[in-house]
């Protein structure tokens, strides 16, 4: 299921909808700050297994839920890995946010054009 994604003023929210969010662990969502923001990219990756602590996941079919990755903390909200944003964060409690949306490049535009203003705002102040 492809999963809500916006920004509300300086935070990434990520929105889980109808059963979505039982198999995220009852979650109706997640935010983080834009400014914790590392990379957004849309390629698909090929993500190891890695040791799930709460979630759903049926190999090939459904991942959702915190996983741990090569000791980093990552959070999977995907069935399809081809509709995939990975974004990188630091300074949140999840270094990886792997999420299924329904245009993944037009996604990635608009957060790092949120990110850049962001940036320049942050600068203006300074």
């Amino acid at each position: 299921m492809v999963h809500k994604i916006s920004i509300d003023g300086d935070a990434l929210v990520v929105e889980f909808l109808g059963w979505e969010k039982i198999a995220a662990l009852k979650m109706k969502e997640l935010r983080f700050s834009l400014q914790n923001v590392v990379s957004i990219t849309t390629e698909s990756r090929k993500w190891l297994e890695g040791i799930r602590y709460g979630g759903t996941g049926v190999p090939g079919i459904i991942k959702e839920g915190r996983y741990l990755l090569r000791g980093k903390k990552a959070f999977f909200a995907m069935r399809d890995i081809n509709k995939c944003l990975t974004i990188e964060f630091k300074n949140e409690p999840y270094t990886y946010l792997i999420v299924e949306v329904e245009d993944k490049e037009g996604s990635a535009k608009e957060i790092n054009k949120k990110i850049d203003a962001l940036k320049r705002r942050m600068a203006n102040k300074g």
